[in-house]
């Protein structure tokens, strides 16, 4: 049963089993959590809850009834919806996709300048450095209230795996833009003789 869903839908029932919440929530908390290893548009999360709620894997919120926007209303997981989660977490890890389009651009890159490169990898390491800083400070109210909830621990785990993921990603950073840099350097001495 639980391979025939799409990824979106476990992503949606994991996080209603944490909590309530709307459309607008589930996509914040991608966007802000999950967003170094994971990623979902509206366009996936809005036909995705219609979909679980027709099936009774999710229901509109009793609790947090007044509807007044699509954002407002709240999504609660039911019963078929947690065995359906447990169903997916025993089953086997799927491959992973990996695409950077960074990577690929600078792959193809000597069709082009050095100096593009060089922007994209900077803007690259910035946007980079700019998740790792939130997540530290995600990692640092998590461990405050490590028994508030029981998945902190394992949310843990995953922020680290994220911050070593930056680490490589900083390394990597400099050490390309050192590399493009000397390249821009050798255009330009091959230019002058």
């Amino acid at each position: 049963m639980s391979s025939k869903k799409n990824k979106t839908s476990y992503v949606i029932l994991g996080l209603l089993n944490e909590e309530n919440l709307s459309g607008y929530e589930i996509k914040r908390i991608v966007d802000d959590r999950l967003s170094f290893f994971w990623n979902e548009s509206f366009g996936q999360i809005y036909p995705e809850l219609k979909r679980l709620t027709s099936e009774g894997l999710i229901a509109v919120s009793s609790a947090d009834r007044p509807v007044y926007s699509k954002q407002s209303i709240k999504y609660e997981i039911t019963e078929p919806g947690r065995l359906e989660l447990q169903e997916w977490l025993k089953s086997p890890v799927e491959k992973e996709l990996i695409r950077f389009e960074i990577l690929l651009k600078l792959y193809f890159s000597n069709a082009n300048s050095s100096d593009t490169m060089l922007e994209h990898v900077k803007e690259f390491q910035t946007s980079h450095l700019r998740q790792q800083q939130l997540f530290q400070q995600f990692e640092a109210q998590l461990k405050q209230n490590i028994d508030v909830h029981s998945n902190h621990r394992q949310i843990l785990m995953v922020l680290s795996f994220g911050q070593k993921m930056w680490e490589a990603y900083a390394a990597w950073s400099e050490e390309t833009l050192r590399l493009l840099e000397q390249n821009i350097t050798a255009q330009e001495d091959d230019t002058d003789e």
